[in-house]
């Protein structure tokens, strides 16, 4: 998944793009002074790949003009398949905005250069892995995502399907796998390559018991991929609660009812959870950008002794989270800020 662009001129950012959360900039500088040093070295390569904690920082350079293309990707991602693309992005930037630098123009437009970086974000989609027993709600979800009828009868689904969503600049690709026992021995090969899996469940502990072998799989073939468990068919009378899954599966869990097309933004938001898209990307997204806020204002007013602020910013993202579906985290915080009340009385 490509998360971030940067181009810089002389060590200064002339662009910069990002599509989920990459490389801190309180990171960046020290970072970006290793690639160059790299770079720029008398026997340093034009084109490279420099790692940084879950994060690939593939470069290319013009060593005249001192320019350097940054695009920073996952490490699920192949260095191989993105060198064509550092490269296009190098010959077709050069030809656009070349000769202004050598003029000393350097005065471009963000809209002039997002183009070229929008057809490499459309060639790398980040690829997330729906995957589960057959019959848990795989393919509802996908047609859910796709905002498609959802499908009243299961039919199993044979082998595997692909569907591709655009949310805002970011493009994403969905892949449900076939369930049964009888395609196991393509699990793995299906896995491979993803930034993110849902694991569905139908939130019954038999299932749960089932779906481990999932989580085994997926940490052999995608070990740097986030995963997060799809407790799915939460309206059943049998269905266990979120944060016993969470704690037979030690994985993320979120509540889900596939069936009800108003799960559609909720679904959406748990993907652009676990992938750390910029919550600016779309106004679908804007509660996870205020919960960011409100959990770094909450732990501000607790800092300074503002209790009664703390508790309303906790109370505030505890809702956030249950929107979302993030009913572990809904509860942490909804437990700080009843601890807290408790503390003022």
């Amino acid at each position: 998944m490509l998360r971030q662009v940067y181009i810089l001129l002389n060590d200064e950012i002339l662009y910069q793009k990002s599509f989920a959360k990459g490389i801190d900039a309180s990171f960046f500088t020290k970072v970006y002074s290793s690639v160059k040093k790299d770079a720029f070295s008398m026997n340093g390569r034009e084109i490279g790949i420099y790692e940084f904690f879950e994060m690939r920082i593939s470069y290319i350079v013009d060593k005249d003009l001192k320019l350097i293309f940054l695009l920073i990707i996952g490490f699920s991602d192949d260095f191989e398949s993105i060198k064509p693309h550092l490269k296009n992005l190098k010959k077709k930037f050069l030809v656009s905005f070349g000769q202004s630098i050598r003029n000393n123009n350097t005065s471009f437009r963000h809209e002039e250069i997002d183009p070229l970086i929008d057809i490499i974000q459309r060639n790398f989609k980040a690829k997330i892995s729906i995957v589960g027993c057959s019959g848990v709600g795989k393919t509802t979800i996908t047609s859910l995502i796709k905002a498609e009828e959802v499908p009243i009868e299961h039919i199993p689904t044979i082998t595997g399907k692909v569907a591709t969503i655009k949310l805002e600049d970011t493009n994403l690709y969905l892949w449900d796998f076939a369930g049964q026992d009888d395609f196991d021995y393509l699990w793995e090969d299906f896995m491979k390559g993803s930034d993110a899996i849902l694991l569905m469940t139908n939130s019954t502990p038999e299932n749960i018991d089932k779906s481990k072998k999932f989580v085994d799989i997926a940490s052999k073939a995608v070990p740097y991929s986030r995963i997060a468990i799809i407790a799915n068919k939460q309206d059943l009378p049998n269905a266990m609660k979120v944060e016993e899954i969470e704690e037979r599966m030690g994985q993320k869990t979120y509540a889900m009812i596939g069936i009800d097309p108003s799960n559609r933004v909720k679904i959406i938001r748990i993907i652009a959870d676990l992938l750390d898209i910029n919550p600016q990307v779309s106004p679908l997204l804007k509660p996870m950008f205020e919960r960011e806020l409100l959990i770094y204002k909450g732990q501000n007013a607790l800092d300074q002794g503002n209790l009664e602020d703390a508790v309303k910013f906790f109370d505030r993202i505890s809702s956030i989270c249950i929107e979302i579906g993030d009913q572990g985290q809904a509860n942490e915080f909804k437990n700080k800020a009843d601890k807290l009340r408790i503390f003022i009385n």
